[in-house]
């Protein structure tokens, strides 16, 4: 769990250094993360079913064509200093992807009958 909130907190720190040094990165980081949903489908789509953890490598690479077309977009609005920034992001939402994916897989999965 302290590994949750430290990740948590420097999630925190990046979003709060983005929105210091320019609202638009602030507001493109908002728009160009990535859904767990789609990471999700993603990495049922590629991997076959197994119990074992979800690695941040297996999330890097099942991300990695998104973060890369996120980075040329960005690398066309924003200097150095924002786009250091936004690596920063794009690195710790492979870690929060990869924690939320993994708790998705341990939970229970009940499905209701209406």
């Amino acid at each position: 769990m302290a590994e949750i909130d430290e990740l948590l907190a420097t999630l925190r720190e990046v979003a709060e250094n983005a929105r210091r040094l320019s609202m638009e990165l602030c507001d493109f980081i908002s728009a160009e993360s990535l859904s767990i949903a789609d990471v999700t489908a993603d990495w049922f789509d590629l991997c076959p079913s197994n119990d074992r953890p979800i690695s941040e490598q297996v999330i890097a690479r099942i991300v990695e064509h998104r973060q890369t077309a996120t980075r040329i977009k960005a690398s066309r609005l924003f200097s150095e200093i924002e786009l250091a920034i936004l690596d920063d992001w794009q690195a710790l939402e492979v870690k929060a992807l990869t924690f939320s994916l993994n708790a998705l897989l341990k939970a229970p999965c009940a499905f209701l009958r209406t």
